[in-house]
């Protein structure tokens, strides 16, 4: 009578996962949390946290959590305030991932030139202005109504449309919001600027439910992809083409001098950088509207550097090598995975995906929103 008590009593115990800890002792959960909070700070103190932390968590075989956070970083909170983030940013990335290919990671960890390279990208990323996070305006339903939109003043006619929109391809509602979206760059209005982007995404997402992804705003394939189906992103090339066209005409006037920055930006959002989310692609197109409409009134318009004083900059990363140095005696542990810092996340994906991670692209589909979904909270 007393035994199926006592099993449903053993039964109800639930086991707790021990944590995972870092090579320094840190629940890596802790450590990733630390490192974004030090990331906003300033000073010389913060400074040296995110080194420390930075260090712990690469060496703690967590490289992929750490690069996603700072590129995560970067796009809520620097972006404009320092375009040219976007570009060495980039570069840095392909030069530590050379680095990652290496078959001995606990030499890697003590080689000092690795150690110099994420020393720098820490005190650039940690020591920039910081701007707030690109705030989007809401789209009610009811403005993709035909009244409502009959409703809305035409805007100027513009150049660099025009030589974007193709008749022949284009629906006449891309050469309308272009042109809104121009105007409304020229009359500084990024909240209604950004308005009428996110309303052509969502009037595209819309036609295209309607039509079963067989027809979109466009035929024209300015992405190169030739499926049967019209690419979801093909209204973003559309976007970005009419941009780059303004950019030039600005260009041309010396009103702007963003040229390898601007490029960076449309590259990215092309996909030159794996690891952005649809979301934050979205944004670099938000980021081009915002170099539009800000930079033309600037002293400067450029981007300033980011290493302001080289010899100043060279010391602190030849100093910064003895954050790795107390890290690499500890004892190895196993490699930080996306799934040790958010898997309670990573199954509530796949449940509301109902995708099978059995294919390469799955696995790192889920990987990205795991890790993008722990450093977003």
């Amino acid at each position: 009578m007393d035994k199926p008590q006592i099993q449903q009593s053993i039964g109800s115990v639930k086991q707790e996962k021990p944590s995972v800890r870092t090579r320094f002792g840190y629940d890596a959960k802790d450590c990733v949390k630390s490192l974004q909070e030090v990331l906003s700070q300033s000073g010389p103190a913060a400074t040296g946290k995110a080194l420390h932390f930075s260090a712990d968590l690469i060496c703690s075989g967590g490289f992929e959590i750490w690069i996603r956070l700072v590129w995560s970083y970067v796009f809520q909170h620097v972006h404009l305030a320092s375009l040219r983030i976007f570009v060495y940013l980039q570069q840095r990335t392909a030069e530590l991932e050379e680095y990652m290919n290496c078959l001995d990671f606990e030499e890697l960890y003590k080689n000092p030139e690795f150690q110099h390279r994420i020393s720098e990208l820490v005190i650039v990323v940690q020591t920039l202005p910081r701007q707030n996070k690109i705030t989007w305006p809401k789209v009610p339903n009811e403005t993709h109504d035909a009244a409502w939109l009959h409703s809305v003043q035409k805007a100027k006619e513009s150049d660099a449309v025009n030589r974007v929109w193709d008749a022949r391809h284009d629906q006449p509602i891309l050469r309308f919001v272009g042109n809104q979206i121009l105007l409304a760059c020229e009359e500084v209005n990024i909240e209604r600027a950004l308005f009428w982007l996110k309303w052509l995404f969502d009037e595209d997402k819309r036609v295209r439910a309607v039509n079963k992804g067989l027809s979109s705003l466009t035929t024209n394939r300015r992405s190169g992809n030739a499926g049967a189906k019209v690419d979801k992103s093909e209204i973003g090339y559309f976007v970005v083409a009419v941009l780059a066209e303004a950019y030039k005409e600005l260009a041309r006037k010396g009103a702007i001098r963003m040229h390898e920055e601007f490029q960076e930006l449309i590259n990215l959002w092309r996909g030159k950088q794996p690891r952005l989310s649809s979301k934050q692609k979205q944004e670099c197109i938000a980021f081009m509207i915002l170099v539009l409409t800000e930079v033309p009134r600037w002293k400067v318009p450029a981007a300033q550097p980011l290493i302001k004083d080289p010899t100043v900059m060279s010391r602190a990363v030849q100093q910064s090598v003895r954050f790795f140095q107390e890290i690499v005696v500890k004892p190895r542990v196993n490699s930080i995975l996306p799934k040790d810092i958010v898997a309670k996340k990573a199954k509530k994906t796949v449940a509301l995906t109902g995708a099978k991670a059995d294919s390469t692209e799955d696995k790192m589909r889920l990987m990205d929103e795991m890790v993008m979904e722990f450093i977003r909270n």
